[in-house]
């Protein structure tokens, strides 16, 4: 794996949940033998290693380097295979005690669904109108409880010009938002590989 090179780092990002002080990737909806891997035993000791899952890194590259590079609480949402947020605090993410901050997916849009369920469905559908409503309504619901500086776009969902969903979903969030006096800042990623990006500047 490292033939010809002296690897004496490496940054890790992927979807799933992670034991980021013993380096273990517990469980990846996207790469299914992925169970309790251990990347230490992969690279060995030697070799400093930094992980995080791929919503993290993301948001960690556009306050960084991207859209965010000028605020200083930055909340990056994918919207993709799957829907997933990292918040960026000072130029640091904020994981929280048990590496959980973040997982907005899995929140209930309904008391019964949650949002990356009734997202998939309504992506998978081609439903722009429904997807502007789930979007909206999750992104109203971060901004109320985080009101950060910028919240930034990315994921494959988000970038596909075709959906136009973003600019609906903006209005609903504004609309939720407006008694609160909340103006969030919502923009979409032009950063390009921002996940591995990301990935890359978890080491310091």
């Amino acid at each position: 794996m490292s033939v010809g090179y002296n690897i004496s780092a490496v940054g890790i990002g992927m979807a799933g949940v992670m034991d980021v002080n013993r380096k273990v990737a517990l469980y990846s909806p996207n790469i299914k033998f992925v169970k309790n891997f251990n990347f230490n035993q992969l690279f060995g000791k030697k070799t400093k290693i930094a992980l995080a899952n791929d919503a993290k890194c993301f948001a960690l590259a556009e306050a960084k380097l991207g859209q965010g590079k000028n605020y200083n609480s930055v909340v990056g949402v994918i919207l993709g295979t799957g829907v997933g947020s990292g918040l960026i605090l000072d130029g640091k993410i904020y994981a929280g005690r048990h590496y959980g901050a973040g997982e907005v997916g899995r929140m209930l849009y309904d008391g019964k669904h949650t949002f990356e369920v009734l997202f998939q469905k309504a992506r998978d559908a081609h439903n722009n109108k429904q997807l502007s409503q789930i979007v909206g309504v999750l992104l109203g619901d971060i901004c109320r409880v985080l009101d950060p500086d910028i919240v930034v776009l990315g994921g494959g969902s988000a970038l596909d010009k075709e959906r136009k969903f973003v600019d609906g979903a903006k209005i609903i969030c504004s609309r939720m938002l407006s008694s609160y006096r909340i103006k969030p800042r919502i923009v979409v990623s032009k950063l390009k590989n921002a996940g591995a990006i990301g990935a890359a500047l978890l080491i310091s």
